[in-house]
């Protein structure tokens, strides 16, 4: 015999051959082999041999030889066997065979990533990726490649040895990927020297990295300008991933985010146009880019300069001075760019100064010049001077008066020689004689007091505000003080008044005047007037309203008709003339009725507000939809001719609004479709071209809102050609209602009693029989209480230590419900924001109305008050309690239904539960009942189409939550099995249900019935079975001690004889940790000797008596029986060493110490086979416990149950074992024993 060494791939089979040298004396060759586990084959011929599930076998193609088979070979059979031989007399001969398993890896995998998807890194990040490759022997070589070139550098490799003998390898990669690896592709190929071609798992690269710094230009080439000017500002960035946002700012606002991507050049560009004005100079208009969240934004800036003439000119100075007394004048240029230059003209005549400054305003100059007036040396006409100063530039000028008036002094003398204190006169005010001025003017006033002992003291106030920049003078017995301001609209019909005092006067002597500022409109509100129809229909009368909030004076209303050859102004009907709370100005609505024309379809109509005293109008455009039905574009019939025989082809223009759906042609009345053919003499005719659209809503009343009892009229109006009876039609949840009166075959009148049950939407359908139905809803609303909606999603918040938490409370109400918010404990209600407490209010419907409130800063305190919300309206109120909760995982949906489906598609619905304190979205599953793949949806939408699907298959649908701190719902459960629709459209679960009508009923009654019936059997066959054996065990046991008894031997030598029974621990069991644990605590009953056999090792003597045998030399102590408490090990009830799991960004891939490979499997089965153990140290029984080594407690935890292919062990060995005791020489013909 000669050894073997094999190399077998895992599954594949193998043949161990051992051929012994022919015997001279043709001596019986005695064989067998010893497997891998020292475990004897026994003497046995050709053919399958026990145990190993079949898969071992004996061949022999002549008597010295004998061949041992091993079928799908696994790990187990991984190691030395050994063939051993004897002749009879002769010693015994052995050889020893080796076999080298190798498991190939069947799959590469990553780690915390999704193979195939796109892994976004930020550029300069370091990035650490893992991949494995598992359960294979030899261990598989792992290699990181990006696009197709192999890396080097960064790479760490490790492996680690699994219980089963094969090796996982591991591969981690540390990389910084830069912009230029932006959708790369990332490979981990596996090698092995058993596979042609190495496994391979990719995923690409979604490299985030910023854009180019933002570059700006100015289509007209220049960033200097004139006031009016159209200016476009471009600015672009080039690249980053994602595309960036790119947007113009103004004093940190933004003004314009419309941008768009090139993705041929990877540019990204944002156009900002406008009408560039005195305000504009001197702006910077700032571009920014930006396309991660958190990250500074890139930023580059432009400074327009825009040129324009002075915006105005302020003049103020004394109004009044006394004859001989120096005036000074001030003269303040508004903004202007370039600076203006100042003027001065007294009564007419030039006047030059030298005293003239200019000041930077952020858009603008400012010009100030004084001017001193001897009233002496100027030429004085009327007791007054006039006084104008000019501020002009290159873009234009502005001028303002100014006028003195020359006082008469009078002298009191009488009262000087007294010198006693006396009151002064009644105070006066000078420069506004009842006039109104405009906004933005200035306005320049003098107070004068005359007598008075001493002077008066005078003071402004403007309402109850004290004007503080004053001045003050005093010249003989007048005093006087001056104030200017610019007017606004916010101070029409505010009253101004100066109060003048001295020791004489217990109260000041008051004087006021009225402001009167005159303002224009700030804006123009079109619509359409509600009490009219809403489509505009060509030929039939319709209303437009101008409404003008505030003016002053009252605005005057004109309309402006766009035309392309010539504007048209109407003027309207004012309906409302009254004062307007806004700025004490007046209110003006406008109603303009007209018909409009199929020539205004697409035109404008504008609302001018004027008035002659305004310096500018204010107007608003409002586009014309006009409907109108089919128009040709010739007038009257068209001739055309052709010679006989000939056929024609006229092409016609038809206008229309709505859109055309289709056409038809008719012959002398009869219609035709495609072409008549020949034109003949005697064919000639009329032909006409008949135009069809379809119908459509053109007027319908929503919403209707009414109390309970009343009776409401809702009117449907349609249109199209052709027109058919019952074209319209009103339904209620698809249903026709028949209580409806038409007027002609356009309209429907339903008339309904306002209740409870009957508010809802209600459809208005028009169909003529061409083209889609046109469908329009409206809705009956009843006046109803709040009622609050008790949705679990709504009843709960949550939010973490120090964040926030959202509270939504949703009520349906009619017509409206105010909400109001409490916590428990708290007397009051939470009546305005504030740092730890903000809500609003929306409108989600017609009916339905939510409160949100946020509560910041979140502490224990607020997880145990719970929160009160309380919906109320003049009908009623209705309240709940939220409670708010740290941060959870998500609830399951509810609900799952199917809502929609066809020959490739399904669309389904769920009900959402609570999100457990943060955004949730939704992960749908589905699979082919049978198959191993899953298929998973991410949506944000409790609605889900699913395409692309097999027709008249059934699918399994299952949906979880995942919030964005990625806790996770469990999958909803059952699984939800649908099916889509076969080639012909037909609901497949539809017939499926009709066939299988069969009474539910009398199944489950059959079933149960059945049931107890095999319940019953099996019982008694298990009893008749424990009978029958108990009563055969003691026959044989009698059989065999008498049959040995009666044996001839004359040596009187003892004959071992070994009889089998199953074997089994028949101690009590123990915990490993606990020398007194009780059969309760392993949860099973124990069996009696009567439930089962007992392994008993006898010699039978000749002379008839029992002998135990010493059945340490049987006894392996490196073996192990498996107890009946083994599953209990197995589940983990005497230890608590189960995984435990993270969360992760996806759901977690399973680990590679799970992962079936091939044939071969990691754990141990459910049978009660062999386990390797190691010896626990001595207990208080007489018998010693083994328990299962435990090589590495991780992956010890993870066994499930597997396979061990240690079919038959040494103490069931058929054979005498290494030191055995045998008192005569081996006799083959006896040593057989028997399985009792």
């Amino acid at each position: 015999m000669r050894a073997i060494l094999q190399t077998v791939l895992l599954g594949h089979d193998v043949i161990l051959r051992c051929v012994a040298e022919p015997s001279p004396s043709g001596e019986t060759l005695r064989s067998q082999w010893r497997s891998n586990d020292g475990s004897l084959l026994g003497f046995h011929d050709e053919g399958i041999l026990a145990g190993y599930r079949g898969r071992y076998s004996y061949m022999r193609d002549g008597p010295d030889e004998k061949h041992l088979k091993i079928e799908k070979v696994t790990l187990d059979d991984d190691g030395m066997f050994e063939c051993q031989m004897m002749r009879p007399g002769l010693r015994g001969f052995r050889s020893s065979a080796y076999i080298t398993v190798v498991a190939p890896p069947s799959e590469v995998s990553l780690l915390n990533y999704r193979a195939g998807e796109a892994i976004q890194v930020n550029e300069g990040t370091t990035l650490n990726i893992s991949c494995a490759s598992g359960n294979a022997k030899p261990a598989a070589v792992l290699t990181w490649y990006v696009n197709g070139r192999m890396i080097t550098e960064g790479v760490h490799r490790w492996s680690k040895h699994n219980l089963n003998r094969t090796v996982t390898s591991y591969a981690a990669l540390i990389w910084k990927p830069t912009r230029v690896d932006h959708r790369r592709v990332l490979t981990c190929e596996a090698s092995h020297p058993f596979i042609e071609n190495p496994l391979r798992v990719n995923i690409s690269l979604d490299v985030l990295y910023p854009s180019d710094p933002p570059r700006i230009s100015i289509i007209s080439g220049s960033s200097s300008a004139q006031a009016g000017d159209n200016v476009t500002l471009v600015c672009m960035t080039s690249g980053g991933n994602p595309p960036p946002n790119v947007t113009w700012f103004l004093n940190q606002r933004s003004i314009g985010t419309n941008f768009y991507y090139d993705y041929d050049t990877q540019e990204t560009r944002n156009v900002y146009s406008m009408i560039v004005e005195a305000d504009d100079n001197g702006a910077v208009y700032e571009c920014r880019s930006s396309n991660r969240v958190g990250s500074e934004p890139l930023k580059e800036n432009l400074r327009l300069s825009i040129a324009y003439a002075p915006l105005g000119v302020d003049v103020y100075g004394e109004t009044a001075t006394r004859y001989g007394r120096p005036v000074l004048v001030h003269c303040r240029s508004r903004l202007s760019n370039p600076a203006s230059r100042i003027k001065w003209l007294v009564n007419g005549q030039l006047v030059r100064t030298s005293s003239e400054s200019q000041h930077e305003q952020l858009t603008g100059t400012i010009t100030l010049s004084n001017l001193t007036i001897n009233p002496a040396e100027a030429v004085v006409s009327r007791h007054q001077i006039i006084v104008e100063c000019v501020a002009e530039n290159e873009k234009g000028r502005t001028i303002k008066q100014h006028t003195i008036r020359i006082l008469i002094s009078v002298q009191l003398d009488v009262l000087k020689q007294a010198l006693v204190t006396a009151p002064p006169m009644e105070p006066r005010i000078y420069g506004m004689d009842g006039e109104a001025l405009l906004e933005g003017e200035m306005l320049n006033l003098t107070c004068e007091a005359h007598g008075g002992n001493p002077l008066a003291t005078l003071s402004w106030f403007r309402g109850v505000d004290k004007l503080k920049e004053t001045r003050s003078t005093a010249s003989g017995d007048t005093s006087q003080s001056t104030v200017s301001f610019v007017l606004d609209r916010t101070m029409n019909n505010q009253q101004v008044r100066c109060e003048a005092e001295n020791g004489a006067l217990d109260e000041p002597l008051v004087v006021t005047k009225m402001i009167t500022v005159l303002f224009a409109p700030r804006r123009v509100v079109v619509r359409q007037d509600e009490r009219t129809r809403r489509q505009m229909i060509a030929g039939e009368p319709t209303q437009l309203v101008c409404i003008v909030p505030s003016s002053n004076p009252a605005a005057e209303i004109s309309w402006q008709f766009s035309s392309p050859d010539h504007p048209t102004t109407f003027r309207g009907e004012n309906r409302l003339n009254k004062t307007s709370r806004e700025n004490g100005g007046f209110e003006v609505e406008n109603v303009l009725a007209f018909t409009p024309t199929l020539d205004m379809d697409g035109t404008d109509v504008k609302c001018i507000a004027s008035h002659p005293l305004w310096s500018d109008q204010k107007a608003t455009p409002f586009p014309l939809n006009v409907l109108y039905a089919p128009q040709m574009t010739v007038d009257g019939p068209i001739t055309i001719v052709v010679n006989e025989g000939d056929s024609f082809k006229e092409n016609l223009t038809v206008r229309a609004n709505p859109p055309i759906a289709t056409w038809r042609w008719r012959k002398n009345g009869i219609p035709f479709d495609n072409t008549v053919g020949a034109i003949f003499a005697r064919g000639n005719g009329e032909f006409v071209y008949l135009i069809i659209y379809a119908a459509r809503v053109t007027h319908i009343t929503s919403p209707v809102m009414a109390a309970a009892g009343e009776e409401v009229v809702m009117e449907c109006e349609v249109d199209g050609v052709p027109r058919i009876n019952g074209m319209v039609k009103w339904l209620r949840g698809g249903t026709v209602i028949d209580t409806v009166s038409f007027d002609g075959q356009t309209r429907a009148v339903l008339r309904l009693n306002a209740s409870q049950e009957t508010s809802g939407a209600y459809t208005c359908l028009a169909d003529n029989g061409v083209g889609t139905p046109n469908r329009t809803t409206a809705y009956l609303l009843v006046s109803r209480a709040p009622s609050i909606t008790r949705h679990a999603s709504l009843l709960r918040a949550a939010g973490p230590l120090g964040g926030r938490a959202r509270l939504r409370c949703r009520a349906h109400a009619v017509p409206d419900a105010t909400f109001h918010w409490s916590i428990q404990g708290d007397s009051g209600t939470i009546r305005y924001n504030s740092t730890k407490y903000s809500f609003y209010e929306v409108q989600l419907d017609h009916s339905t109305f939510e409160s949100i409130l946020w509560i910041s800063g979140l502490d224990q305190f607020d997880y145990q008050r719970a929160v009160k919300c309380v919906a109320m309206n003049r009908l009623g109120e209705d309240a709940v309690h939220i409670t708010v909760g740290p941060p959870t995982a998500p609830d399951v949906p509810i609900d799952l239904r199917l809502s929609n489906s066809s020959r490739s598609s399904l669309t389904l619905v769920w009900v959402p539960g609570f999100d457990g304190g943060s955004e949730q979205l939704f992960q749908l599953r589905y699979q082919v009942p049978g198959e191993s793949v899953y298929h998973t949806i991410n949506s944000t939408s409790p609605k889900v189409e699913i395409r692309g699907l097999k027709s008249a298959q059934l699918y399994e649908v299952a949906v979880r939550a995942v919030n964005a701190r990625g806790a996770a719902s469990e999958y909803s459960r059952p699984s939800m099995s649908v099916y889509t629709r076969d080639e012909n459209g037909v609901d497949i679960s539809a017939v499926s249900q009709k066939k299988d009508a069969f009474p539910r009923s009398l199944m489950v009654t059959f079933c149960v019935g059945g049931a107890l019936l095999l319940i019953i059997n099996c019982l008694l066959l298990c009893y008749m079975q424990r009978h029958q054996k108990r009563k055969k065990l003691q026959g044989r046991i009698l059989e065999k001690t008498e049959m040995v008894r009666k044996t001839n031997n004359t040596s009187g030598d003892v004959r071992p004889v070994q009889m089998y029974g199953a074997l089994t621990n028949t101690d009590s069991a123990y915990r490993p940790e606990s020398a007194n644990t009780n059969r309760s605590e392993l949860a099973y009953e124990p069996p009696s000797e009567d439930d089962q056999s007992v392994r008993t090792m006898i010699e039978v003597n000749p002379n008839g008596y029992v002998q135990q045998v010493d059945t340490s030399t049987f006894y392996d102590p490196e073996c192990l029986v498996e107890y009946g408490f083994n599953h209990i090990v197995r589940q983990n009830r005497l230890r608590g060493d189960a995984p435990t799991y993270a969360n992760m960004p996806y759901p977690e891939p399973p680990t590679i110490d799970q992962m079936s490979v091939g044939t071969h499997s990691v754990g141990y089965s459910e049978g009660g086979t062999l386990t390797r153990a190691t010896d626990v140290g001595p207990l208080s029984s007489p018998r010693r416990i083994h328990v299962p080594r435990i090589i590495d407690d991780g992956v010890a935890a993870t066994y499930q149950g597997g396979l061990n292919n240690n079919g038959a062990a040494q103490i069931m060995s058929t054979f005498m074992q290494p030191g055995g005791v045998h008192t005569t020489a081996l006799d083959y013909s006896h040593i057989d024993g028997d399985l009792v």
